[in-house]
C-alpha cells in the first residue's frame, strides 16, 4: 500500500516562536508609544491651559450701582499746572477687578447713650455731658489738662482736644517721649481702653511724626530728641495683605493722636481723632475696574483728587498702586482707588471702579 504524505496545516514550534517574538516586539513598541504619547499629551494639555486659561467668572457686582467716593472739596489752585510720569516701565495694569466691602451701617439705639457715657468714663470724663448737636455729646474735664471730648452716639467716632499748646510748662518737662513702637502701642491701648480697638487697626500700620512747638504752633522736628510731642497715625491693615488703605490725607490715619512727654500712660495723649468705622470683610462683591491708563488720563486732565499740589508748577509722578479709600466721613462701602505718588509728598487719587458702575460719572 503506497505511503501517504502528512500535510499538517496546524502551527508548528517555529511559527509559534516567531509569532511570540513579534508579539513581544510590537507589544513593547506599543507600550512605549502609549507612555511617550501620554507624556506628550499631558505636556500639550498643560501648555494649552497655560496659554489659553479659562476666563474667570464675571464680577459679581452684587451691591448694584455704587455711590461716588466723596473726596473733600478742592480748589483748582491746589493742583499742579502739569504732570509728568517718571516710571521706568510706565503704568501697568494691576488687575481688571477688585473687591468692594460693606461698611457696617451705624444707627442710634436705646443703649447708645449708656455706651457713650461708658466710653467717656473710661477716658476719665465722668461729668454729665451737654448735647451739642443731634446725637453728638460733649464731655469736659480739667485734669491733667483742660480737655473736651465730643462723641457721636450713632457711630462712636470722637474728637478729644486739650489746651496743650497754651501750656509752655509742658515744654520744660523732664519726661521722655517714647520710642516709635512704644508710642504706636500706647495709642492702640488708649483706643482699647474705650473698647474701640478693632483687629484691622491692631494689626495695621502706624506712622510717627516728630513735632516741636515753636511760638505756639507745631512744626515738624528732625528727630525724637528734638521733639516736644509725637503725632501717631493708625490705619487699617492692607486689604488681602496687599492693598494699602488711605484717608484723604495720606499723612493722617483714620485714628490720629498727639502725645506729650509731660504725662504718662493714657494721660500722655493730649489730642485724638477717632474716625474708624467697622468694615464687614466677609460681606463683599467684586467690581470691574477702569484701566490704569484712563486713571492717569484723569490725573493729567486735572480731574483727580490731589494732595500736596499747592504751588507746584509740575508734579513728577514716580509710583502707582491700587489701594482703598477710607473716608473721615461715613461711607457705605470701602472702595478701591488708584494712587499716584510723586516728589515732595505729592499724591493723586482716582476712583478705580469702572464708571459704568458708579451712580454719577463725576470722573469720566
Amino acid at each position: 500500500m503506497p505511503s501517504q504524505a502528512t500535510n499538517s496545516s496546524g502551527p508548528n514550534l517555529t511559527n509559534i516562536n516567531y509569532a511570540g517574538r513579534m508579539l513581544v516586539r510590537y507589544g513593547l513598541a506599543f507600550l512605549v508609544f502609549l507612555m511617550v504619547g501620554r507624556v506628550l499629551l499631558n505636556a500639550f494639555v498643560a501648555y494649552w491651559k497655560a496659554t489659553h486659561p479659562e476666563p474667570p467668572p464675571p464680577p459679581t457686582v452684587g451691591f448694584g450701582i455704587l455711590p461716588n467716593l466723596q473726596f473733600p472739596p478742592q480748589d483748582e489752585a491746589d493742583k499742579p499746572a502739569s504732570y509728568t510720569l517718571e516710571m521706568p516701565f510706565g503704568i501697568r495694569e494691576v488687575t481688571d477687578r477688585a473687591k468692594v466691602f460693606l461698611v457696617t451701617k451705624s444707627s442710634a439705639n436705646l443703649l447708645a447713650d449708656d455706651r457713650v457715657k461708658q466710653i467717656a468714663s473710661n477716658y476719665g470724663f465722668i461729668f454729665a455731658p451737654e448735647l451739642i448737636a443731634d446725637q453728638t455729646y460733649r464731655f469736659t474735664k480739667n485734669t491733667p489738662l483742660d480737655m473736651s471730648f465730643e462723641i457721636s452716639a450713632v457711630d462712636f467716632t470722637f474728637s478729644m482736644e486739650s489746651n496743650f499748646l497754651s501750656r509752655p510748662d509742658l515744654l520744660t518737662t523732664s519726661g521722655r517721649l517714647p520710642e516709635e513702637f512704644e508710642a504706636i502701642d500706647r495709642v492702640r491701648k488708649f483706643a482699647g481702653t474705650g473698647s474701640l480697638l478693632e483687629a484691622d487697626i491692631a494689626t495695621g500700620s502706624g506712622q510717627v511724626t516728630f513735632l516741636r512747638s515753636i511760638g505756639g504752633e507745631l512744626k515738624t522736628a528732625f528727630s525724637l530728641s528734638d521733639a516736644n510731642f509725637l503725632q501717631i497715625d493708625l490705619n487699617r491693615s492692607p486689604i488681602d495683605q496687599v492693598y494699602k488703605v488711605y484717608t484723604s490725607d495720606p499723612q493722617r490715619g483714620i485714628i490720629s493722636a498727639k502725645l506729650s512727654a509731660a504725662f504718662s500712660g493714657n494721660n500722655s495723649i493730649v489730642e485724638m481723632n477717632y474716625y474708624y468705622r467697622r468694615v464687614d470683610y466677609l460681606n463683599f462683591e467684586t467690581y470691574p475696574l477702569r484701566s490704569a491708563r484712563s486713571a492717569w488720563n484723569l490725573v493729567q486732565s486735572g480731574e483727580a483728587y490731589v494732595i500736596g499740589g499747592e504751588n507746584l508748577q509740575e508734579a513728577v509722578v514716580r509710583e502707582f498702586e491700587l489701594a482703598y479709600y477710607d473716608s473721615f466721613e461715613e461711607q457705605k462701602y470701602l472702595q478701591p482707588i488708584y494712587v499716584f505718588k510723586g516728589d515732595n509728598n505729592f499724591f493723586a487719587m482716582v476712583p478705580a471702579i469702572d464708571p459704568n458702575y458708579l451712580s454719577r460719572s463725576a470722573t469720566r
